[in-house]
């Protein structure tokens, strides 16, 4: 575990240090894997992926540990759109806390692509 990894979690989080940069790589992996876009309102963070099955059951289990380690957000999964949403509210403090959510450089590789 590295020290920059455990600056990266949020101070409110309840994980230990281990498991926190465990859930943080989880996050990257995923996010390296299916992240299509991020719409950011005050108030709200929405994350888009693609509606696949593996997709539905990896973001399910990544927020039933958010839902129990920072609390200090609202984490809902939302499956009515033609794309797998995201939605994690809470104050504009709370929201700037989960940096994983954050685009990651794929992303950007791939609009700069385009």
């Amino acid at each position: 575990m590295s020290l920059v990894d455990c600056d990266l979690l949020p101070v409110a989080c309840t994980l230990t240090p281990g498991a926190g940069v465990a859930q943080l790589a989880a996050w990257r992996e995923f996010n390296d894997d299916y992240l299509l876009d991020i719409d950011r309102a005050a108030g709200q963070i929405t994350v888009h992926y693609p509606k696949i099955d593996v997709a539905i059951a990896r973001l399910t289990e990544l927020v039933r540990t958010e839902r129990t380690c920072c609390t200090f957000a609202t984490w809902a999964i939302d499956t009515t759109h033609p794309d797998l949403r995201l939605s994690v509210t809470g104050t504009d403090d709370a929201l700037a806390a989960p940096t994983f959510l954050e685009q990651t450089s794929t992303l950007e590789t791939n609009e700069s692509v385009q």
